[in-house]
């Protein structure tokens, strides 16, 4: 089949979206033959679908059904480029409000253009749950939400085996998508990892939006419950984290650069 895609850069995670729309069963698929490097080589992949409920323009909908926050901040920058989708505000920033999987409600997306590119900014879900597990002489942070988890490690090399490791003794070999975020945190840097079960993907990302907020939800409850712009480095990109644990309702979001790398079509054998 041929299938219109996008494929965006934001903050260094490459990410296609599938615009043609895809049944929900040939998601693993298509991701994982779109994710190939001799195909467009994405990090990870959403399908563009209809909104299911009144006040968004569409729906984005992850390959692994989880909640992602640069996949929302790319698919926003795209509808901006529509004026007829976005509202302006007085500001000089676009709001587009979007439905996304692994999350409750509606997600509003704002950004602004500048030099060729979108500053985008998203809120995210809230941790469902945190706990810390002892790792020999370290702890992890495991940080749920709703379809992905993360497991935040501080000053351990980066390894498969770290990360398989890691996986055994939160046992979350088998979640629908897991995430290590091996955090330097003298140089608040960042080095993602994640395996999404459904394309049975293991991609060290070039930055992840969750595993920032997990993170940051971490350095939160560690401290005042709050964080506020904070700058993770990652290996490709850059992402600012705001936090608030201390309200019932709370806040998460992440912030950064989204840029369009291409717009066309693809081959995808299904």
């Amino acid at each position: 089949m041929i299938l219109e895609f996008i494929k965006m850069n934001p903050s260094g995670n490459i990410t296609v979206i599938v615009l043609t729309p895809v049944s929900s069963d040939l998601y693993g698929e298509v991701a994982r033959q779109v994710m190939d490097t001799d195909m467009l080589g994405a990090e990870q992949v959403g399908f563009a679908q209809r909104p299911l409920g009144p006040g968004a323009v569409a729906r984005l909908e992850m390959m692994g059904g989880e909640f992602c926050g640069n996949g929302c901040r790319s698919f926003g920058a795209w509808l901006m480029c529509a004026p007829y989708l976005g509202r302006r505000l007085e500001s000089g920033f676009l709001e587009v409000v979007i439905e996304a999987s692994g999350y409750d409600g509606q997600v509003l997306v704002r950004g602004r253009k500048e030099r060729g590119e979108f500053w985008v900014s998203s809120p995210m879900p809230l941790p469902s749950r945190i706990q810390f597990i002892p790792l020999g002489r370290n702890e992890i942070g495991l940080v749920e939400f709703p379809g992905i988890t993360h497991a935040v490690v501080v000053n351990e090399e980066p390894t498969f085996e770290v990360f398989w490791q890691v996986a055994e003794v939160c046992n979350c070999q088998d979640v629908p998508a897991f995430g290590v975020m091996f955090l330097s945190e003298e140089k608040l840097q960042v080095v993602p990892v994640v395996r999404v079960q459904e394309t049975q993907s293991l991609v060290w990302e070039g930055s992840c939006a969750s595993g920032s907020v997990a993170v940051g939800s971490i350095l939160a409850t560690r401290g005042n419950g709050k964080v506020k712009n904070l700058e993770l480095k990652q290996p490709k990109g850059t992402l600012w984290v705001d936090i608030d644990l201390t309200e019932e309702d709370g806040l998460a979001q992440v912030s950064g650069p989204v840029s369009l790398v291409a717009h066309g079509k693809v081959w995808v054998e299904c």
